[in-house]
């Protein structure tokens, strides 16, 4: 009989957790003093660490759509590099946690939120490649390359922004530069996880993949 799913089967739903543990904490009138003027700082931090990670799950989870053609991208490969990312994100809400955020930290946060981008258009070129292989002319419905040049322009506008300012400048635009980033890495991932989605609709005998698949985490909260 198969199993239901539920949230608890999501990828990465203990990192998920964590995050929000730490975030409860902060909250709290128990530890809230330790933060001063910078807890709603912190609350940005942890809640955009849990957004990327959560983020990195919805990829997963969509990348289990296969197009089953030799070329494309593994689904181990993918759980690894995302893990790899995520103990970023993880980290940055530990650093968060125990006050101990600086410039570097922030960096990493971002460079892997640029991963999870990168990715996920991986994603979708291996899915252009299977149906072109198929269908030579096929062609998505929006302008894929306007979409990466925008987008690269923007992220890196942000990133170089925030590696040149001074450790002053930096704390001052930290909060616009973890929303913007987040935000706009989140915008491009709908777009390439929806362009995938339609662009395999074109591919005969995709599957949901399963055996395929990373074994699924069993640590408890």
């Amino acid at each position: 009989r198969k199993k239901l799913t539920s949230q608890h089967d999501t990828p990465f739903n203990y990192e998920i957790n964590k995050i929000k543990g730490y975030w409860t904490e902060i909250r709290s009138a128990k530890i809230c003093y330790l933060y001063g003027q910078g807890r709603m700082l912190a609350l940005t931090l942890l809640k955009r660490a849990k957004d990327a990670i959560g983020l990195a799950s919805t990829i997963m989870t969509g990348a289990q759509l296969r197009a089953q053609t030799p070329s494309e991208i593994s689904l181990n490969t993918i759980d690894q590099t995302f893990r790899m990312y995520v103990s970023t994100f993880v980290k940055t809400a530990e650093d968060t946690y125990h006050r101990k955020v600086d410039k570097a930290t922030v960096l990493s946060f971002l460079c892997a939120l640029q991963g999870l981008a990168a990715v996920s258009r991986i994603l979708f070129e291996d899915a252009l490649a299977s149906v072109r292989s198929i269908q030579p002319d096929y062609s998505p419905k929006r302008d894929v390359e306007a979409i990466n040049r925008n987008y690269q322009q923007e992220i890196q506008c942000l990133i170089n922004k925030f590696g040149e300012a001074s450790t002053t400048e930096a704390l001052e635009i930290l909060h616009c530069t973890v929303n913007d980033l987040t935000q706009k890495v989140s915008s491009y991932v709908t777009i390439m996880t929806t362009l995938r989605t339609s662009t395999l609709a074109h591919v005969p005998g995709r599957t949901i993949a399963s055996c395929d698949a990373a074994p699924p985490d069993d640590r408890q909260n």
